[in-house]
């Protein structure tokens, strides 16, 4: 059988880790079960190695609130793409406006390794995945996706009260409706999105917070970053507020990556 995409490119990621410092510490933590590590701090020594392969051109951060919370929906390229961008996001929104971020981050790569390692910590395993969630729990938000796990209702309904607590405590959050990887880089079919974003999105603005669209995508060895104007859902349902979403930031993407929206 295959390795899934993001499985392949676990190797390379573990180099930058190593590169920068990082690796040996993280492996600790997670054997530890660490928690409340900085997110932040840990970003800027492995933007250093990611920036030898790719730069980050971020624009449109004007467009998100500097007071007050706001949800920030997102595109979903490879980690090749994402990683970088959202490290340089981060630290961008924390050194401009001092805001910490909340991010919701999936609890397995493939629906495959979520079948498989669930009480070991092996590489690509839940149980890495978690562990490296909750070291940084004081920005990552830990999000089931696997709906044969045991905990896959609970998981999603705790996951999502902590990111509405985040919205309540004035952060920025930080979700993307697709929720897997894209392929090719073009936004997958709405068919495809996760309601639980949709229902973020709803929530905020009843509360009277924006919702913020944000693409990414990769232009040679220079990852695109691009915020898109603030909006608020018009819809109650949660499948439609996803695509809703999504269209907004079909905006911020160039027409050959909207995918459905083009």
């Amino acid at each position: 059988m295959p390795l899934s995409p993001e499985l392949r490119r676990l190797p390379g990621i573990a180099s930058s880790f190593y590169r920068a410092g990082l690796l040996s510490e993280l492996v600790t933590g997670m054997i530890n079960g660490e928690s409340g590590r900085s997110l932040i701090e840990d970003a800027r020594k492995l933007m250093k190695d990611l920036e030898r392969n790719s730069q980050v051109e971020i624009s449109g951060l004007e467009n998100i609130p500097k007071e007050g919370s706001s949800v920030i929906v997102f595109n979903h390229p490879n980690m090749d793409v994402l990683l970088p961008a959202m490290l340089e996001f981060l630290v961008k929104i924390y050194d401009l406006n001092g805001q910490q971020v909340k991010i919701a981050i999936v609890s397995e790569l493939t629906l495959m390794s979520a079948s498989l390692n669930q009480k070991t910590a092996l590489p690509g395993s839940t149980q890495i995945m978690e562990r490296f969630n909750r070291m940084y729990s004081k920005n990552i938000i830990s999000v089931p996706t696997a709906k044969h796990r045991k905990d896959y209702l609970t998981g999603r309904t705790l996951a999502m009260r902590k990111l509405m607590r985040a919205v309540l405590n004035k952060e920025i959050v930080i979700i993307s409706p697709e929720g897997h990887v894209e392929k090719n880089g073009a936004i997958s079919p709405v068919e495809t999105y996760h309601e639980g974003s949709g229902k973020l999105a709803i929530l905020a603005t009843k509360m009277g917070i924006p919702t913020v669209p944000m693409g990414v995508w990769e232009e040679g060895k220079t990852i695109q970053v691009v915020v898109g104007e603030p909006f608020y859902i018009s819809t109650e349902e949660a499948d439609q507020a996803a695509v809703e979403a999504m269209f907004q930031v079909a905006k911020c993407l160039p027409p050959e990556l909207r995918g459905p929206f083009k």
